[in-house]
């Protein structure tokens, strides 16, 4: 996403207590993901029984919680690219090479995604999910940093490796929790492997248990051993003293597991995940824009978005609905214009996808 204005002390002494700022906004993006996805659903519900649209694939809303992805998503995509090109840290050579060379990778990445068939590649699709989990895991850390509520950090190299190993190792056993169902049969019928017994269900009941619960195992001991070799780095006593320590951000990286599951849980679909983000972004977003107004009144509309929290929220709300009205004349008047389903189709979400979570790896 954005370039926000953040400053101020990125730890304080002692451990948070209570409900914290951290913890208040994710609970607002999980309330305001609920709000959108059921605002569409209504949307939903009388497009398909009211007006009576069939087939799904001429509905503005296909799926209730697929639609507010997409409507609310391409925004943030958009939007963020542009404060990140315009963000005065952004602007040297450096910084315009690894912003040019993540493009390019992202159109590889983009290219690639499309050959293996895209959608319909379950393996692919399901990577592109995991990769947005580890974009998402990366900003709740930062959102735990920035806004003032982690602990005291002695060493904050030691800190961001273990942040990047904890992502590591949840995405991980979110991928060996997915494989944990393969040797049941449960995706023999999506992937056509009727015929492979590891993919049919018909192995044999322990190989079964082993396939799935080795691989969990293994990640298990992951964590146990990266939570006592990091709680060393950090100066803790134990491993049981870190998680005490920096609960907050336990407790919001496995919130956002607890969203893509229960996403998958009432709707059984991921898309939620993405959703979330986005509105999360949002909310700490604003807060940034109204804790840091600018020094100086904004030069022109665009430093006005830019720097002020009624700014950004009339940009995103104002793209968001424009992108909304577009889709109504695109699927509603039937005007199935070939660049507006590149632009707006649910096959074409996950290329946006892929770019947003490419770029974000400028160095920040």
């Amino acid at each position: 996403m954005a370039d926000t204005p953040i400053s101020g002390s990125l730890a304080v002494d002692g451990r948070p207590r209570g409900v914290n700022r951290t913890e208040i906004h994710f609970l607002k993006a999980m309330l305001g993901t609920a709000l959108i996805v059921f605002v569409f659903w209504i949307g939903y519900y009388i497009e398909r029984n009211v007006l009576h649209r069939h087939p799904e694939s001429i509905r503005f809303i296909r799926e209730a919680s697929e639609a507010a992805m997409r409507y609310i998503t391409i925004p943030h995509v958009i939007i963020g690219f542009l404060f990140m090109w315009s963000s005065p840290k952004n602007r040297s050579a450096e910084k315009r090479a690894w912003i040019f060379g993540l493009l390019a990778l992202g159109a590889v990445l983009c290219t690639l995604y499309g050959w293996g068939g895209g959608k319909t590649n379950v393996i692919l699709y399901l990577g592109v999910y995991l990769a947005f989990l580890v974009h998402e895991l990366r900003d709740e850390a930062m959102f735990y940093t920035l806004l003032g509520d982690a602990a005291a950090i002695k060493d904050r190299a030691v800190f961001e490796r273990m942040v990047r190993t904890l992502i590591a190792l949840t995405v991980a056993a979110m991928a060996c929790l997915v494989w944990a169902l393969v040797p049941w049969g449960i995706y023999s019928a999506k992937t056509n492997t009727h015929d492979l017994a590891l993919f049919n269900g018909s192995l044999p009941l322990a190989a079964k248990v082993a396939l799935s619960a080795v691989p969990l195992a293994i990640i298990a001991g992951g964590f146990h051993v990266a939570l006592k070799r990091f709680a060393k780095g950090l100066g803790y006593n134990s491993a049981t003293e870190l998680v005490h320590t920096h609960a907050t951000l336990f407790r919001v990286m496995s919130g956002v597991i607890a969203v893509l599951g229960l996403a998958l849980l009432i709707v059984q679909r991921p898309y939620a995940l993405i959703l979330f983000h986005v509105v999360a972004w949002y909310i700490f977003a604003s807060y940034q824009y109204s804790k840091y107004p600018p020094k100086t009144a904004p030069n022109g509309l665009w430093m006005w978005m830019r720097t002020t929290p009624a700014g950004f929220k009339t940009l995103h709300i104002g793209m968001a609905v424009a992108l909304m009205a577009v889709g109504l004349v695109w699927t509603l008047a039937l005007d199935q214009t070939p660049y507006l389903k590149w632009l707006l189709a649910p096959e074409a979400f996950l290329y946006w996808t892929i770019m947003h979570i490419t770029v974000s790896f400028v160095p920040r």
